[in-house]
């Protein structure tokens, strides 16, 4: 499903044209070009939607706004590394899985002791 820019507007009350300009000129949203427009996929609404509550509700400016969404997009590009670490732990023999999480609790352990 995509939506129009124009789409975008309406779906978001507070969101004003010239703002939504202004995160895609900052590459926070990434829609895709279409004509003198855009379309806006699911993920670029939802990201549209968490720049409308960082930036109405929570009050963040510009520069606050760029380090909260590089730290969750740091964040989302670890979860997508431990599901597909996860996944390929999943694929190995039990033994080589029970050797994984008894080196992983050893591990965790120690850490905790310092």
């Amino acid at each position: 499903m995509t939506i129009t820019e124009a789409e975008i507007v309406v779906r978001f009350t507070r969101l004003e044209r010239h703002m939504l300009e202004r995160w895609i000129g900052a590459g926070w949203l990434k829609p895709e070009a279409s004509g003198a427009s855009y379309l806006f996929d699911e993920a670029d609404v939802a990201r549209a939607h968490l720049l409308c509550d960082l930036s109405f509700d929570m009050e963040l400016q510009e520069e606050e706004l760029a380090l909260v969404l590089s730290l969750i997009d740091r964040l989302n590009g670890t979860r997508t590394m431990l599901r597909a670490l996860t996944a390929a732990v999943k694929s190995q023999p039990a033994a080589v899985r029970d050797a994984i999480l008894a080196e992983m609790r050893a591990l965790l352990g120690a850490g905790s002791q310092t």
